[in-house]
């Protein structure tokens, strides 16, 4: 499923005027089974590169590591419960 974007905001302190995050609005559709995903994934400074900040990182890199983020959101993960049927 090719993920593109329909969305970048910067979350701005109003106090000290930096940015602390964005949310990037991320969406899919697979035509042939016709699944889709909708998704708002917040990228935070710690998930940027050491010593980068919101204001001097490129876009593509702020959306690349919301797409990580959303794969390893999503990811299916072992569990030991079962559910009822």
């Amino acid at each position: 499923m090719d993920i593109k974007v329909n969305g970048l905001n910067y979350n701005v302190n109003l106090q000290d005027g930096t940015i602390d995050s964005a949310k990037v609005g991320l969406y899919g559709r697979d035509e042939a089974s016709d699944n889709y995903v909708n998704a708002q994934i917040k990228v935070e400074q710690s998930d940027l590169a050491e010593g980068a900040t919101f204001l001097a990182a490129n876009p593509a890199d702020i959306v690349a590591i919301a797409k990580k983020k959303l794969a390893a959101d999503t990811a299916v993960k072992e569990s030991t419960t079962t559910q009822a049927q």
